[in-house]
């Protein structure tokens, strides 16, 4: 093999190159192909080349060159040697071009600046002659086909079981990731004959994946055999699998957590393809052991419950609401305050008086058009705010349960839908209300909050429902176009009431069915008759309108006859109309988020800020504060001598395109990461 010596800097500057021949005529370059066509080419030989003298090849045919896989290759380099040579081409001023291994000569040049690749150590090649360089390059980078999947699954069980390597040697020599490589290699223990189906393209990798939750063979085999063909899909070889056990984001599981668990000896088995952040991928497979650790710990915050006082306990996973809903609940007492809580509270109320007081006047006297009108208002409501929370602070301090109250009540603790701990204090029993002292107070809601505690909502009653509204009928519009997300929406509805799994916020779709239409949006959202989804809806229900028959009984015999899409159609677009999340004010997380993020319903695609259905409605600040988030730019000095209207159409204006959304009508997502992927 033909070694070349590394370029020598002696003298450098000095060599100009060889002198420039004469350019040859047309005739002498036809004559010379004419002779270089039966001239047949030198043969290939191998040459030891150094890497300063190795550069890419405007011949090489691959001009794609993505980063992606480098590390990984030049680890594999950097482990293995360099197990096929690079085709080079030799160039005038003495460097070798390469047609063939351009992302193997990218890799070593990524050694090299790494210190992994030393400079006097040369690179293997192959040299071609120069008239051959495109022929080479393509011929190298066709035919080319990738190791299928089962192939390096078996080759890393091979590294691991034949030759002795651990997983960190196998990942650090093939540039991936240990992960990869345990992943690789729970897939190897699986019956052969699932590997031998899927090199033959008859299981795919997520079932691969599913049966991989079971270690034991015989047991892989028993359950895909047990399963109808067409029934074998991922989702349902791991609901099969998992039968018996219990994820770790069920309920049961957040609550007595997955540490106690495993510490009470509880088995546990995790998907080793899904995100390791997946609680859901986490499945505990001794459930009566679960139900006993979650009943010990319920005792255990019941009989904290029953020191506190109460005549009597309940405490249960799961609690019988119907009785529940027949008891009474008493009112949270206020104690007597200290006279430094008499007197704090005594001067805070003056305070707010006087401040409510100044607002009226305010509201009253000044000139709605001076400049500092708003700015005036704001302030003072800002500092009824400020007084409130300081006045609802303190009342909360005084909040408690009188001896009285605790002799003729109890609490109960069990469990809500997410494995939270629910308490409720003050219930007083229909067996116990004879004995209730004359006078009690007992209210079956929760006790309302003081309103003159309360803080001032951001946005009117009046603009929350118009938003809302309009964000109503868009959801209705998107949902009734997603039969799919309708019927989810539908069964996650009876399913709530069957199984009692009520939540916070669940409610927006009245199932019983209890119609959101037209008119009743009207009446809350501005402007509706002309909003896209005004538009939609309308088209549909003409359309519903002239398909349906007019008798119910007849009605039924036509659903009969129609097929499943035509149902489910019909499902969506009443499914639709029974969404209901108009809000008088600032909402928490709720279902409607839920919704909103299933069918990618974005407000900016159903609602724009206009004077009617936004700016009119909210003081100039808010206005100010819309153009300040929507364009980064600070609007104050350019309305500053504006009147309401004329400030309000700027803001409009300068609002236009920019697709900004008030805070009740963005996205909030409920939900959490997805699964990894296969890697």
């Amino acid at each position: 093999m033909t070694v070349i010596d590394p370029p020598s800097t002696e003298g450098v500057r000095a060599r100009k190159g060889p002198p420039r021949k004469a350019k040859p005529t047309k005739a002498e370059r036809a004559t010379h192909a004419e002779a270089a066509a039966q001239t047949p080419p030198p043969a290939p030989c191998d040459l030891l080349v150094p890497l300063a003298r190795l550069c890419l090849s405007e011949a090489n045919v691959r001009k794609v060159h993505p980063a992606q896989g480098l590390a990984e290759l030049a680890t594999l380099i950097d482990a293995q040697g360099l197990l096929q040579r690079l085709g080079v081409v030799a160039q005038d001023d003495g460097r070798y071009a390469v047609v063939a291994g351009g992302r193997r000569l990218q890799a070593i040049q990524m050694l090299s600046t790494q210190g992994r690749w030393p400079e006097d150590r040369p690179v293997e090649c192959r040299l071609f002659d120069a008239g051959r360089a495109v022929q080479v390059s393509l011929a190298e980078n066709s035919g080319r086909e990738a190791m299928h999947p089962a192939d390096q699954i078996d080759a890393f069980r091979r590294l691991v079981e034949d030759e002795g390597l651990d997983v960190s040697q196998v990942a650090d020599r093939f540039g991936v990731s240990p992960l990869t490589v345990q992943r690789r290699l729970r897939l190897a223990r699986l019956a052969p004959r699932f590997i031998d189906l899927y090199r033959a393209d008859e299981i795919g990798s997520d079932q691969l994946q599913a049966l991989a939750l079971v270690d034991d063979p015989a047991v892989q085999e028993a359950i895909w055999d047990g399963l109808r063909p067409h029934d074998r899909s991922a989702w349902r070889l791991r609901e099969a699998i998992t039968a018996e056990a219990c994820n770790a984001d069920s309920r049961l599981a957040r609550f007595v957590g997955l540490e106690a668990y495993e510490a009470a000896g509880g088995a546990v088995r995790r998907d080793l393809f899904a995100s390791a952040e997946d609680p859901s991928s986490i499945y505990l497979d001794n459930l009566p052991l679960l139900q006993t650790l979650a009943a010990d710990k319920l005792q255990g915050i019941a009989a904290a419950l029953q020191a506190e006082g109460w005549s009597w306990v309940d405490g249960a996973i799961d609690l019988d609401g119907q009785a529940l809903r027949r008891c009474l609940r008493e009112a949270e007492s206020e104690r007597e305050p200290t006279p430094e809580e008499a007197l704090a509270l005594e001067t805070l109320s003056a305070q707010q008086r006087a401040q409510t007081a100044a607002y009226d006047r305010h509201q009253d006297e000044a000139d709605p058009d001076s400049d500092d009108f708003e700015r005036v208002e704001q302030q003072l409501a800002d500092a009824i705010d400020a007084t409130a929370g300081e006045l609802s602070t303190l009342h909360d301090a005084l909040r408690t349960w009188l001896p009285a109250q605790m002799a003729r009540s109890g609490a109960t603790v069990s469990l809500d839908y997410r494995g939270g701990v629910r308490i409720e204090r003050g219930l007083v029993r229909p067996s116990d209300r004879a004995g209730s002292e004359p006078g009690a107070e007992t209210q079956t809601d929760a006790t309302a909050s003081d309103p003159a505690s309360s803080p001032r909502p951001e946005f009117s009653e009046r603009l929350m429902r118009d938003l809302t509204a309009h964000r109503t009928a868009a959801l209705q519009a998107a949902l009734m176009q997603n039969p799919r997300v309708a019927l989810v929406t539908l069964v996650h509805r009876m399913a709530e009431t069957v199984f009692g799994l009520y939540g916070a916020g669940d409610d927006v779709v009245k199932v019983s069915v209890r119609i959101t239409g037209d008119t009743s949006l009207a009446q809350d959202a501005s402007d509706y008759a002309t909003s896209p989804a005004a538009t939609l809806l309308a088209q549909a229900e003409s359309a519903w309108g002239d398909r349906l028959p007019g008798s119910p009984t007849r009605l039924f015999q036509w659903l009969l006859a129609q097929p499943d899409a035509t149902l489910l159609d019909l499902l969506a677009y009443c499914t639709a109309r029974s969404v209901n999340a108009i809000a008088p004010r600032t909402r928490p997380a709720d279902h409607s988020d839920a919704l909103a993020d299933a069918l990618g319903v974005d407000m900016a695609d159903w609602w724009v800020p206009t004077p009617t259905t936004y700016l009119a409605s909210v003081s100039k600040a808010k206005a100010l504060e819309a153009v300040q988030e929507a364009t980064g730019r600070d609007a104050a000095q350019a309305v500053a001598k504006m009147k309401k209207a004329e400030s309000v159409a700027y803001c409009a204006r300068q609002l236009e395109g920019t697709r900004w959304l008030p805070s009740p009508l963005r996205i909030r997502s409920p939900w959490p990461g997805g699964p990894g992927d296969f890697e």
